[in-house]
């Protein structure tokens, strides 16, 4: 009996490590040529924030096509995102892998930034720890892009880990690591994304970091905004989340938000928002 649960223990093991190393991610593809010609962010910014769920609707890519039409954005930011969601015909963009399914031909999982405008700047970031004990890591995307002042903004596709029950350790970690990025930065800052805020630990952490380097978060959206989870109540109970808090945000420095609302598509378990925000006169 002592053999046999040694044996499985060293299978499970040896399987743990395969998982681990295979899923983990491989950096950053350019994923769309950026049709427009122009070298400069304009000095009023419509930015969108969407968690795909993977795209596993099948009206999600038609869903996403239909929002790059009607509302334009100039920065789209994905989370739990795929290189094939959208056409690319309208926005440039790049996918920063943060793992991958673990067999021959197995899609790779990421975030995806969206623009009008190239950037300057493209730098995966990594989380050191991953979900499940390392076999599923986070990765969030920072791109810089040049503003009509002579400034930069820093843009910051954020997606932090979530199933971390009762500790928020390895969650300050990934902060701490975006933090020191925007610390170094002089110029405008955007940081968007999925922060699994579902609990009120987690979301204190997440604005004290954000305190820390003069971020402040957007919030003239309608009442009563939640932005996901919704289709799981029984799970929500079983971890301990409030569904009253919204997991999407949107932080910034430098700019003035104007106008913030959730967009009306049901092809994710997130929806989508859009925020308008601009330099200061």
């Amino acid at each position: 009996m002592q053999i046999k649960t040694s044996v499985v223990r060293t299978a499970l093991l040896i399987l743990w490590m395969a998982l681990a190393v295979s899923c983990r991610g491989n950096g950053t593809v350019q994923i769309a040529p950026f049709p427009d010609q122009l070298q400069r962010l304009p000095a009023s910014i419509t930015v969108v924030n969407w968690n795909s769920e993977k795209g596993k609707h099948p009206e999600f890519a038609k869903d996403l096509t239909d929002l790059l039409q009607h509302e334009q954005p100039d920065i789209v930011f994905l989370q739990e995102a795929k290189t094939d969601l959208f056409e690319p015909e309208r926005m440039g963009g790049y996918f920063a892998e943060a793992w991958s399914y673990p067999w021959p031909g197995g899609k790779s999982v990421g975030v995806v930034t969206l623009s009008r405008v190239p950037p300057v700047r493209i730098e995966p970031v990594p989380a050191k720890h991953g979900e499940f004990g390392g076999a599923a890591p986070k990765v969030s995307l920072v791109t810089e892009y040049p503003l009509p002042n002579g400034e930069t903004l820093l843009a910051v596709n954020v997606h932090l880990l979530n199933f971390q029950r009762w500790s928020v350790k390895k969650i300050k970690a990934q902060l701490k690591d975006l933090k020191s990025i925007m610390a170094n930065h002089s110029g405008p800052i955007l940081m968007a994304g999925d922060f699994n805020t579902w609990s009120r630990k987690r979301l204190e952490l997440v604005k004290k970091i954000t305190r820390e380097v003069k971020l402040n978060e957007v919030i003239d959206f309608p009442q009563g905004r939640t932005t996901g989870g919704s289709r799981y109540s029984f799970w929500n109970d079983v971890f301990g989340v409030d569904a009253d808090l919204p997991l999407d945000r949107v932080f910034f420095f430098g700019l003035h938000p104007r106008s913030a609302r959730v967009l009306d598509y049901a092809t994710s378990d997130h929806r989508p928002i859009l925020v308008k925000l601009s330099l200061p006169p």
